[in-house]
This record gives structure tokens, C-alpha cells and sequence, in this order.
């Protein structure tokens, strides 16, 4: 697919709200999407459309932070998303569909983070700021971030360190798009009690992939 037909794609998508996918179980979703991903590796720009507004809403979420937006621009970085989106769907090969949307969080997030640092070069070399100041301030931020492409391996792995609690919870707030308040009330707990689980879950991650 040629650079022009991703921005067309891309650029049907300007303004678009997105839905969450209906709620299904983990297989029935793994299967929606590896014959999406198959269609749209074929040629299928409908299989291809359809999983741009599928995941509409975590490009939107990821851009909701400050960090991204105030670096880049809300419509740019939502752009920039969409494309790299489409790159990772036409280029995948991978056989885990299950974890597929994890995986698409984490390279998004990345894209976001890499385009996120080269503003602050041009703006430092603009401002003619001294070197040093635009690379702590980077360093700061990234000091604690995993290669991009062990990531996604890494995160697969400790998440099956945790209970199928603990892991729903990661799951749900951040490949899923819940808020606290919403997945309190759709696992029936309170949101201190989704608060607590999160907590505890996030300090294992932290173990196994430090």
C-alpha cells in the first residue's frame, strides 16, 4: 500500500469518535480481528476501515496526554497515529491475535513518544537552548521506557505472572479503554477495590519487567 493510500485512509478518519468493539470473549475477538487483519493484507479497504474506527479510540486516549499533545498537537498526533496504525496492521505477521490489541497500544504509544522527542529537538535547536537541557529533560521521561519491539514481548509474559483478576483489571484499563468507575461497575466492586487490584498488579509488572 503506498503512502498516499494510508493518508487517504488516515484522513477519512479526521473527526471520527470511534466506538468501543462489542463486548465479545478474548477468542471471539482474537478471531474478529485476525480475519480483519487477513482481509486487509489482501487488499480489503473495508477490513482495513473497519479496524481504523475499532481502535479509533485508544489513537484518541493516547493523544489525551499532555505530554503528547502539548509536544505535537492533538490533530497531528492523531494523525500520526492512524498511519503508523495501518503499518503495523499490513506488516503484521504475528500469530497472537488474543494479544493483538497490546501489542498496537504499545507500538502507538511509542510512535507517539519518538515524534514526541523529535519536537522538543526542533524546538531546542530553534530556541538554540544548550544541548543538554532538551536531552535531560528527555532522559528524565524515557529513563524507565523498554525497547519497543521487548515490550510487547515482556508485557505478555508478566501478565501471565498475574491473577486472572489482576489481569482483567490491567486489561480492561489499558488495552480496553475502561475508566476505574466504569469497570467498578461492570465487575460489580468498588472503584477502590479496581484501584487496589491495579495497584497491586502494576508493582508484579513492575518485578518482571524491570
Amino acid at each position: 500500500m503506498t503512502v498516499k493510500a494510508k493518508l487517504n485512509i488516515a484522513n477519512n478518519f479526521k473527526g471520527a469518535k470511534g466506538v468501543h468493539p462489542p463486548s465479545q470473549n478474548a477468542n471471539e475477538q482474537a478471531q474478529k480481528l485476525k480475519a480483519l487483519v487477513s482481509a486487509a493484507q489482501n487488499g480489503s479497504t473495508q477490513a482495513l476501515e473497519e479496524l481504523c474506527i475499532m481502535f479509533e479510540p485508544l489513537f484518541r486516549k493516547e493523544m489525551k496526554r499532555e505530554i503528547f499533545y502539548n509536544a505535537i498537537g492533538f490533530e497531528e498526533g492523531l494523525s500520526l497515529a492512524r498511519l503508523r496504525f495501518i503499518e503495523i496492521i499490513m506488516s503484521y505477521n504475528g500469530a497472537d491475535f488474543t494479544n493483538l490489541p497490546g501489542y498496537i497500544r504499545c507500538r502507538i504509544h511509542f510512535a507517539l513518544y519518538d515524534e514526541m522527542k523529535k519536537a522538543w529537538e526542533r524546538q531546542n535547536n530553534e530556541a538554540a537552548l544548550p544541548a543538554e537541557d532538551g536531552e535531560a529533560n528527555i532522559s528524565a521521561l524515557g529513563e524507565d521506557i523498554i525497547e519497543r519491539e521487548e515490550l510487547a514481548i515482556l508485557l505478555e509474559l508478566a501478565l501471565k505472572k498475574l491473577t486472572e483478576k489482576q489481569r482483567n483489571t490491567i486489561k480492561a484499563l489499558y488495552f480496553e479503554g475502561y475508566t476505574g468507575k466504569e469497570l467498578a461497575a461492570k465487575q460489580k466492586i468498588t472503584p477502590a477495590m479496581v484501584s487496589k487490584n491495579h495497584k497491586q498488579a502494576l508493582k508484579i509488572l513492575r518485578s518482571k519487567i524491570a
